[in-house]
C-alpha cells in the first residue's frame, strides 16, 4: 500500500526525530503504566488490609432483640444473593479470662471454622498451635498471649458476665495482623460459646463478604429485602467507614486524572512533531500530489505514520513501565514490597498500550488534514 511505504520512508528519512518521538510516547506511557500499577497495588493491599479480613456485610439482632433465633433460613436466603461470597455466624460475648493471678476483659467468639476461616483467614493466621478439636479447646491473639503471659496446652478459666465458669484448654496462637483483635479476640467452636452463654441454638450475628466490595449498599439492600424480618438490621462496611471509602475513591479519582494528563500531553506532542514534519515534508507531498497522488492518500501517510509511532511508543512504554514498578518494588523495603505486592493487571498494561495507539492516531488527524489542503502547485513554485 502506497501510503504505507511513503509513511515508513518519512519516518526512516529522520530516524532520529522518530527514536525521540517514539522514546517520548514510551516515557509518557511507562508513567502512566508506573502510576496506575503502584495506586492499584496500593489501593487493593489497603483495602484488603481494613476490609480483606473483616465482614462487609453483617447481619444483627434489631432493636429489642439480643440473638437471632432462626439463622439457618436467614443464611440459606443470604447465600442465595448474587455477589455474595462467604457466610458465617458468631455467638460472640464478653467475658473475663483469668490466668494465674491475672485477669483480662476479652470477647469470646464462636464460630463455624470452616466459613470462618474464609472471612478472617484463622488457620493462615495461626503461627503456633493448632485449631481448636473439640468443645474445650480455644485460640488466642499474639498480644493477649504477651500481656497475660499465656502458655500454650495451658488451662484457663473464662467467666460469663452472668458469673458461669468454664475452663478452657489453649491449643493456638493466632496474629490477625491487628493488636486491638489480637489482644481481645478469643477463637472457639460455635457450640462451645452458645453453650457457655446460655444462647442455645441462636446467634448474635450472621457474617458475610462478598465479591465486590464498592458493591456492599446494594447487595446490603438485596439482603434486607430477602430476610423481610424486622428483628433483625443489615450494617454494611461503606457505611461504617465512610471517610475511608471517600478516601479510596478520591485515590481512584487522581490516578484516572494523571492518566488523563500523560495522554494529553502525549496526543498534544505527537500533534505538533506532526504538524511540524508536514512542513518539513511539504515539497515531497506536493511532488506526490502533482504525480496523481490523491488527498486521501496524502492524509492517510501522516495518519499511518501516527499509527507506526504509537504502536512503538506503547510496546515501550508498557516494557518500560513493568521494568520501572519491579525496580521499584525490588528497591524498597521487604515489609513494603508485602503490603504493596506484586500484582501486574495485565489488561491495564495492554489498555494503556492500546490508548497510546489510538491518541496516536488521533493526534495525526490535524497533520493529516493539513496536508491534504496543500496546493502542490504552490508547494512546488514556492519551493
Amino acid at each position: 500500500m502506497l501510503p504505507v511505504k511513503i509513511a515508513l520512508r518519512f519516518l526512516k528519512s529522520s530516524k532520529m526525530q522518530t527514536i525521540l518521538i517514539v522514546l517520548g510516547l514510551g516515557i509518557g506511557i511507562a508513567v502512566q503504566i508506573f502510576v496506575g500499577l503502584l495506586l492499584q497495588n496500593l489501593q487493593a493491599s489497603f483495602i484488603d488490609s481494613i476490609a480483606g479480613n473483616s465482614s462487609h456485610i453483617t447481619v444483627l439482632p434489631g432493636e429489642d432483640q439480643v440473638v437471632i433465633v432462626e439463622w439457618e433460613g436467614m443464611v440459606s436466603e443470604i447465600e442465595d444473593i448474587d455477589g455474595i461470597k462467604t457466610v458465617s455466624v458468631t455467638a460472640d460475648s464478653p467475658a473475663f479470662l483469668k490466668y494465674g493471678i491475672k485477669t483480662n476483659n476479652i470477647l469470646v467468639r464462636g464460630v463455624e471454622f470452616d466459613n470462618a476461616d474464609r472471612i478472617y483467614g484463622i488457620k493462615d493466621a495461626l503461627y503456633e498451635g493448632i485449631m481448636p478439636a473439640n468443645a474445650s479447646q480455644m485460640i488466642v491473639g499474639r498480644e493477649l498471649i504477651e500481656d497475660m503471659g499465656l502458655v500454650l496446652e495451658d488451662n484457663v478459666k473464662l467467666t460469663s458476665p452472668e458469673g458461669i465458669n468454664r475452663t478452657f484448654w489453649i491449643s493456638g496462637f493466632y496474629d490477625l495482623g491487628l493488636a486491638s483483635l489480637n489482644e481481645r479476640w478469643v477463637f472457639m467452636d460455635l457450640s462451645s460459646s452458645q453453650d457457655m452463654f446460655g444462647l442455645n441454638n441462636s446467634v448474635t450475628s450472621i457474617e458475610t463478604q462478598i465479591e465486590d466490595i464498592f458493591a456492599a449498599n446494594e447487595i446490603a439492600e438485596d439482603v434486607t429485602v430477602a430476610l423481610e424480618d424486622e428483628n433483625v438490621i443489615v450494617e454494611n462496611w461503606e457505611d461504617n467507614n465512610q471517610e475511608l471509602f471517600s478516601a479510596i475513591a478520591a485515590q481512584g479519582a487522581s490516578s484516572y486524572m494523571i492518566q488523563t494528563f500523560v495522554l494529553m500531553s502525549v496526543i498534544i506532542g505527537i500533534a505538533s512533531v506532526l504538524s511540524i514534519s508536514v512542513v518539513q515534508k511539504s515539497r515531497q507531498i506536493g511532488i506526490l500530489k502533482a504525480m496523481g497522488t490523491k488527498d486521501r492518500q496524502s492524509s492517510l501517510i501522516f495518519m499511518f505514520q501516527g499509527l507506526f509511532l504509537g504502536i512503538g511508543g506503547a510496546v515501550a512504554g508498557m516494557c518500560l513501565g513493568v521494568i520501572l514498578y519491579t525496580g521499584f518494588i525490588s528497591a524498597i523495603s521487604t515489609s513494603s514490597a508485602s503490603f504493596l505486592g506484586s500484582r501486574y493487571n495485565l489488561p491495564f498494561i495492554f489498555g494503556s498500550g492500546l490508548v497510546a495507539i489510538i491518541s496516536s492516531v488521533v493526534a495525526s488527524l490535524l497533520p493529516a488534514l493539513k496536508s491534504r489542503k496543500l496546493d502542490p502547485i504552490e508547494v512546488i513554485r514556492n519551493g
